[in-house]
């Protein structure tokens, strides 16, 4: 057996023929690895990286213009953007303030922003083209934004995102590819602007139904199903990861055609439903989460003895109450139908494929608009208040809410406004729905 002494001579006599056999391969080999080493740094932004790709499905159908708004946030700010309780922060403007009558508001940009293709952000290249509303621009940095009356959710308003041209935008995202039939997109891809960025690059497949967006899944054309609202027989798969979201910032409700339905019938329907089988009970027609949400509002728990004193007060009961609904709420109509036949009213559902111009009740789910202002959905002149609410008290609130300033006293009238609607009940409040996201393991 060798002493290692002679294992480590013979070692060196080996190192020293490789040397002299290679003396040039290794001579170069060692100094373009310091090159490297010390150019590394100015190197890196360079180099090409690996960046994964999130296939994601998309239902519904949706035009450039009109992309669904969680992907234009992705693609771009607008001079605002909006915090958890729903107030106005800062986005591609750093502050703004309204004169004293409300009419006209100055925003001032934030220093040093660029669009996606490099130029740099100017007061000029924003432009929302409000009906009744004028832009005004002193300076790059600045917009004025005159109005014909006091209008508070402005700031709000304008968080929607801002696009240069086309989606043309300033976010953390840019659109390297999109492709479309006739005026419908098929799909959608997304990139970071910047190389260094270590966001992965997102491709949308839009699907007119939540039916084909979970064949595409199975199919594997897509790897993620986003804002799911069945995950159907999906549920049941082994290596995926399905997750819930309670979507705050809408609501299925009951909407009565007010015309048709007394005060006393829809309290009485009301009382009637058994409420406590949705874990994620709504009561108000604003978001639990926003700054001017009430939480004192009647809460129109179960209590049959109640709903029978209340229908025994209206004049004309109607014969049979025709029960509206989409395909997706099928399962919420049937279990109203079963209590409200429970309390002697017969009750008959209708599926419909879309939102009908005329109903007598009517399951939909609503979106709660993020800021308080409700006065599309509620003013008595408006032709998307589809209840047909009509009451002088509602009409005034909404008014002054909109038109008022101070936040304390916008809280108080909306608090009041909510009040309001859960007395005269144009609609049933229910719950607010669970959405999944889908993805492989």
């Amino acid at each position: 057996m060798s002493s290692p002494f002679k294992q480590l001579r013979f070692g060196l006599r080996l190192l020293v023929a490789y040397f002299r056999k290679y003396y040039l391969a290794t001579s170069l080999g060692v100094v373009l690895g310091a090159v490297v080493l010390v150019l590394s740094p100015r190197l890196l932004p360079y180099l090409p990286r690996y960046r994964s790709t999130q296939i994601i499905a998309i239902v519904g159908r949706y035009t450039p213009s009109e992309i669904p708004y969680s992907l234009q946030q992705k693609i771009s700010l607008g001079l605002t953007t909006i915090s958890p309780s729903g107030q106005p922060v800062a986005g591609l403007a750093t502050s703004w303030k309204a004169d004293a009558t409300g009419q006209s508001y100055t925003f001032t940009l934030a220093e040093g922003l660029r669009w996606q293709n490099g130029s740099a952000v100017k007061s000029r290249d924003i432009n929302y083209r409000f009906k009744d509303t004028d832009f005004v621009y002193p300076s790059d940095t600045q917009i004025v934004v005159n109005l014909k009356e006091p209008y508070s959710p402005l700031p709000v308003v304008l968080s929607r995102p801002a696009f240069k041209t086309g989606l043309l935008g300033a976010g953390s995202y840019k659109v390297s590819r999109l492709k479309k039939t006739g005026q419908t997109i098929d799909s959608l891809t997304l990139v970071p602007p910047d190389s260094p960025s270590r966001l992965p690059r997102l491709r949308y497949y839009f699907y007119p139904s939540e039916q084909q967006a979970r064949l595409a899944f199975k199919l594997g054309t897509v790897n993620y199903l986003e804002d799911i609202q069945d995950p159907a027989d999906l549920a049941e798969w082994p290596s995926i990861r399905i997750s819930t979201t309670v979507q705050k910032d809408r609501y299925v409700g009951i909407f009565f055609n007010t015309q048709q339905f007394e005060k006393s019938l829809r309290q009485a329907l009301a009382y009637a439903i058994d409420k406590s089988r949705w874990s994620n009970r709504a009561y108000s027609p604003l978001a639990p989460t926003s700054w001017a949400y009430n939480p004192d509002v009647k809460p129109y728990d179960l209590d049959l003895a109640r709903a029978k004193q209340l229908l025994a007060k209206v004049g004309k009961k109607p014969d049979k109450i025709i029960l509206t609904t989409l395909s997706v709420y099928l399962p919420t109509a049937e279990a109203v139908r079963a209590d409200w036949q429970a309390l002697g009213v017969p009750t008959e559902i209708q599926v419909v494929p879309e939102l009908p111009s005329d109903f007598t009740a009517l399951i939909i789910g609503q979106k709660i608009p993020t800021d308080p202002d409700q006065y599309s959905l509620w003013h008595s002149t408006q032709e998307t208040n589809i209840s047909r609410f009509n009451h002088p008290r509602a009409d005034k609130l909404l008014e002054d809410g909109r038109k008022t300033l101070d936040p304390q006293a916008r809280k108080d009238i909306y608090f009041e406004f909510q009040k309001f609607i859960s007395e005269e009940l144009p609609v049933i409040f229910l719950y607010h729905p669970t959405t999944y996201f889908i993805s492989r393991l």
